[in-house]
């Protein structure tokens, strides 16, 4: 009698799990070359060929289904299914290189600063993951060029005094100054200089960043702003 391996057996030989086998068994993917008196499974020599073809078509991403109708269909076409899956990965790959260019840009982005805030990275991880609902990807090249033309120390430089002009916008609006004021306009202007220097002077980036901010307003708060502030700073910047 040709030699038999009991499930146990099996599994242990091939380092699939007891319970993967019965599911197998049970949507009829491989099963047993025949049972004991007593109804345990036992699997042959052409049991385990198969079953390691099984464990090389998943490796390379096939689902059980896809495998178990090649294994019952004389009309499966191997091509069509190699191309679908070179395609689900083609498109995986893609994924996996946008997510690797954010994460590289989050690190740029903290390394300018000395210690994000938990708001700050919430808000700059939500910004970057998102900017491509926003902005095109020219734009976002653009303005990532606008900042690798400065130094660290202009780049740090500019970023205090962005914070400060925040910060007082921030008190102009919590002191009720009108946003036709002398004061809040200047300092519109400011902001919108600050805005120029790092989008080139692109208006459709401009108008892009804005659409960001009205749908999520809260975005900008890990740069200490609100959303009621950047409602209140845009509307001083319909004065000029």
């Amino acid at each position: 009698m040709d030699r038999t391996w009991k499930v146990g057996q099996l599994s242990k030989l091939t380092g699939i799990t007891i319970r993967a086998l019965h599911h197998y068994d049970e949507i009829g993917l491989l099963c047993p070359f025949t049972h004991t008196d007593t109804g345990h499974r036992l699997y042959s020599e052409l049991d385990i060929i198969k079953l390691q073809q099984i464990i090389s078509l998943k490796q390379l991403g096939f689902s059980l289904d896809e495998i178990k109708e090649m294994f019952n269909s004389d009309g499966y076409n191997p091509q069509e299914v190699i191309k679908i899956q070179l395609e689900r990965l083609d498109e995986e790959i893609k994924l996996k290189e946008e997510l690797r260019n954010q994460l590289q840009e989050l690190k740029e982005v903290f390394d300018t600063w000395q210690k994000p805030t938990p708001e700050q990275f919430i808000n700059a991880t939500l910004l970057i993951v998102n900017q491509s609902k926003y902005f095109t990807q020219e734009q976002h090249i653009r303005v990532k060029k606008q900042y690798d033309k400065l130094s660290t120390n202009n780049l740090q430089e500019s970023s205090n005094k962005w914070k400060e002009l925040i910060a007082s916008l921030q008190a102009e609006m919590e002191n009720g100054s009108q946003i036709n004021s002398p004061i809040v306009i200047n300092l519109a202007k400011k902001w919108q200089e600050g805005i120029d220097l790092f989008s080139g002077g692109d208006k459709e980036f401009v108008r892009s960043a804005e659409r960001y901010y009205r749908d999520n307003p809260y975005a900008a708060i890990g740069s200490g702003m609100s959303g009621e502030l950047y409602e209140y700073i845009t509307k001083a910047l319909s004065n000029l």
